[in-house]
């Protein structure tokens, strides 16, 4: 919480404080008391005597931040600076307050309820459609003027009061700050501060003087409040915008047939190339249940600038940019949150947004039922690709498509207790290697080459045809996966 000295001289009006402010700056956060052999920091109120600062000074109290200075008619330090304690600490618990309300998704009249004793005039916010969204309750029909009477009932402002505004001030919805009006356009003086993001207007506060004497700090308290409100509204933003994202995320990883035009331009406002190298992650934990897999989506949306993660059954699909961060930094990033939450990830190929995200998010999807399923661990999916081939020919190919040899072999092993079919897998898996296959089977190399000799007899198949070869091969594996 960083406050102005316009602030600080109305909690001083006690002490009758003559203000000499030009700067106003938002920026202090601390107080002490002024020593010559301090050297000032910039976001720090100093507190002191005259006497302290000015050889003909007298001992009355001074409040000096910058260039700003509050001179008070009292001689009672320590009285002064209790005061500025408790204004330190009243504001650091509404700051906390806010804070929280922020971060816990409350919703915008939460906000001005919890502010009704920093602002205590008539308040209320609008959204770009001039409706009613929040105001100070302690005010209710027939406390302030009849715009606030329709506003309470009707749930927006008057159209003729609303046309008539936009007259007086065509570019009102513009304006930045807070701004105010010589003559007031509402039956009291207000204030306004409209919220904008990217110059789109998204709503606006107005902050009414019901005695059209409010001091500077209320304005400054006002200020203060409007940063909050900000806030939420961008927070606000953002959430229909991921909303948008999700829901165009889900529809291209979904539908082989999908658009992905719509997800391109929106990857494109959200800041990405056509030309950034993108790649997918499924993320994955044995009995996290749903809401566990959507805490963590949003904990890794705000805490990583090159990815949007989404929620896909009870999964978590990642998209990432690798033109922001690399793949070995992206992984880097994501193990100790993998790690923590008890998650493990398959990654699959970079492809560009041109290519079909359908397909490349199938493949990571397909190839992650085959990874050792380790938490904490990012399995790469091309890894796992040939395993996901051999299932889906296991349960689609038919029996006899499998290369007879295998069934000879296992007939003529089990009649006469020899390993013949073992031998001629791991002499293929090794290339046809004589001393690698021996040494994987423990044998002598005579003993081998014996065995060899014999599968030929046996077989009536030459292993120096590569595609019967990769027949007999392929279908040990086919075998091996059922």
């Amino acid at each position: 919480m960083k406050l102005s000295m316009w602030i600080f001289a109305g909690w001083l009006k006690e002490f009758q404080p003559k203000p000499d402010i030009q700067l106003n700056l938002f920026e202090i956060e601390a107080v002490r008391l002024f020593s010559s052999d301090v050297t000032p920091a910039p976001n720090t109120m100093y507190i002191g005597r005259l006497c302290d600062l000015f050889t003909n000074g007298n001992d009355r109290v001074i409040c000096v931040h910058n260039n700003d200075v509050l001179r008070l008619n009292t001689s009672e330090l320590d009285a002064v600076l209790n005061c500025v304690l408790n204004a330190l600490a009243f504001y650091t618990s509404w700051d906390n307050t806010m804070m929280n309300l922020l971060t816990s998704g409350a919703m915008l009249q939460d906000l001005v309820d919890a502010s009704e004793d920093v602002l205590n005039n008539p308040l209320f916010i609008l959204d770009s459609g001039q409706r009613h969204l929040a105001h100070n309750q302690k005010y209710q029909k027939g406390d302030v003027d009849e715009l606030w009477d329709y506003l309470l009932e009707e749930g927006s402002c008057h159209m003729d009061f609303l046309i008539q505004f936009n007259q007086f001030d065509p570019q009102r919805l513009t304006r930045k700050g807070i701004y105010s009006y010589d003559q007031p356009v509402f039956p009291n003086n207000a204030y306004h501060y409209n919220f904008l993001q990217e110059n789109n207007f998204f709503g606006s506060a107005t902050y009414i003087d019901l005695s059209n004497n409010v001091s500077q700090d209320k304005i400054d308290c006002f200020k203060l409040f409007c940063n909050y409100i900000d806030r939420w509204f961008q927070i606000h933003i953002q959430e229909q915008q991921s909303l948008i994202l999700d829901t165009q995320i889900h529809a291209a990883i979904s539908d082989a047939h999908g658009d992905s035009d719509d997800l391109c331009r929106r990857l494109i406002l959200y800041g990405w190339q056509e030309t950034d190298p993108l790649i997918f992650f499924k993320l994955d934990a044995p009995y996290q249940p749903f809401n566990i897999n959507k805490h963590l989506c949003h904990t890794l949306n705000m805490n990583f600038s090159n990815l949007y993660a989404i929620t896909t059954d009870l999964s978590i699909c990642l998209l990432c940019n690798l033109n922001i961060c690399t793949l070995e930094e992206t992984k880097k990033s994501l193990l100790p949150w993998l790690q923590s939450s008890k998650y493990y990830a398959t990654a699959g190929q970079p492809f560009f947004m041109k290519e079909s995200f359908y397909n490349h998010y199938q493949y990571v999807s397909k190839t992650s039922e085959f990874v050792q399923k380790q938490i904490g661990q990012i399995y790469d999916g091309k890894q796992y690709a040939f395993p996901y081939i051999l299932s889906e020919m296991h349960h689609t190919i038919l029996p006899d498509i499998l290369h007879p040899v295998l069934e000879t072999l296992k007939t003529y092993d089990t009649t006469h207790h020899t390993e013949f079919y073992e031998t001629l897998y791991v002499y293929l898996k090794n290339d046809r290697s004589i001393a690698d296959t021996a040494k994987e089977m423990n044998l002598h190399r005579n003993t081998l080459i014996y065995r060899l000799k014999r599968l030929k007899e046996l077989t009536d198949s030459s292993l120096d045809d590569y595609m019967a070869r990769l027949h007999i091969l392929l279908s040990y594996e086919i075998e091996f996966s059922k």
